[in-house]
């Protein structure tokens, strides 16, 4: 089957852009550049238009923001046909944005769903029940705080590990608001996801699955129902990355299973509220608050920019640090930066239970001390 020749026979058909790359295997990347090498014919019963013509996308944006829009009416409102706003409208879904759907009418939301679907762990399991992971959280991309060298060593230690599997706790990139535009080293979605994108790691063998917050990468949530971490997603796969794993938005649940086939289950959270006077009080408040039955075997948090590890409630609980330097608003309010990473080594009994946790943490210090060691 010749792909090109399939895409602009569907699109003359008035299939939009989601029904042929469902349909076909491919990326929607893929599909609008083929769509882009379709000449106009006569015959054609639908004109092939930019979904990312600014104009008109950003006024079906803003009425989607408004409230349920008839999609019909939407159409005549803008002066143009209705496969032309169902093509946008899709465009605009498979691009983070929160667009919910009803029949003929759609809507942008700013409340997006929590607890990403429960992913089931690929990293190698032992015989004996061990397998290794990453974690890492608070990377805080685009932010001149940001400590990419501490991320580096993070991905070199990863490797030298034999780790397949590292897990991102959230605040990927640094965002934007009005108390960091001074602060950030791109400005916007775009910007920050292809930077992003050239400056996160990447090792052969290595995939990262990351959640965002409702900080920082969130704050484009609360403001136009952009989910981030799904945009990033989709240009990293347009990009040819595939070592980039969205698993949702503030909290996802991941599935351990052990040798004999028996599981529990990690859950990797980056939550709200700001650090308290010791460093495990607010971890400890979030599992003491979790229902009976429903507590996690382990538990890595992000957010607190801090490092320990403790049981409670029996739940193994990893606090996963950050690669950011204090920043003017954590001197502010007097919050301390713990920079690192953490290796994580748990076993599971027959049963699926993990019954040992070795978390090793990794500390990094101001730059120049790292720079003295290199020229040493």
């Amino acid at each position: 089957m010749n792909i090109e020749q399939e895409v602009i026979k569907r699109t003359e058909a008035g299939q939009s852009r989601t029904t042929i790359k469902d349909a076909l295997g491919i990326t929607d990347w893929q599909v609008r550049k083929l769509q882009g090498k379709a000449p106009i014919r006569p015959q054609q019963k639908h004109i092939v238009v930019d979904v990312e013509e600014p104009v008109l996308r950003s006024g079906i944006v803003r009425k989607l923001r408004s409230g349920w829009r008839n999609l019909g009416n939407l159409a005549e409102s803008l002066h143009c046909n209705s496969v032309t706003v169902e093509a946008i409208v899709d465009h605009l879904a498979d691009n983070g944005y929160m667009v919910m759907r009803d029949g003929p009418r759609a809507r942008i939301v700013k409340e997006p769903e929590t607890a990403g679907k429960c992913w089931t762990d690929a990293s190698p399991l032992m015989p004996d029940g061990w397998r290794k992971i990453g974690v890492i959280a608070d990377s805080h991309l685009a932010s001149k705080y940001a400590r990419l060298d501490v991320l580096e060593a993070a991905y070199d230690r990863f490797k030298e590990e034999g780790i397949t599997d590292v897990y991102h706790a959230g605040n990927i990139v640094d965002g934007e608001c009005r108390f960091n535009k001074y602060e950030i080293l791109a400005h916007g979605v775009t910007d920050q996801a292809l930077y992003c994108l050239d400056h996160y790691p990447q090792r052969s063998g290595i995939t990262t699955h990351y959640i965002s917050g409702s900080c920082h990468e969130g704050w484009w949530m609360a403001r136009e129902g952009m989910d981030f971490g799904r945009y990033l997603a989709f240009e990293a796969e347009a990009r040819g990355r595939k070592d980039l794993h969205y698993l949702g938005y503030m909290e996802a649940d991941i599935k351990l299973v052990g040798p004999n086939g028996k599981s529990s289950f990690m859950r990797v959270l980056h939550p709200g509220g700001g650090s308290s006077y010791a460093l495990s009080y607010r971890p400890q408040k979030i599992i003491e608050s979790l229902q009976g039955g429903e507590k996690p075997a382990v538990l890595i948090v992000g957010h607190f920019h801090k490092m320990a590890q403790f049981m409670l409630r029996n739940v193994w609980t990893v606090l996963a640090g950050t690669t950011q330097d204090q920043t003017p608003f954590m001197r502010k309010h007097s919050i301390e930066a713990h920079l690192g990473y953490a290796v994580v080594s748990m076993q599971q009994d027959e049963n699926g239970a993990i019954r040992r946790l070795v978390c090793e943490h990794t500390g990094y210090y101001d730059r120049g001390y790292h720079e003295t060691m290199i020229l040493e």
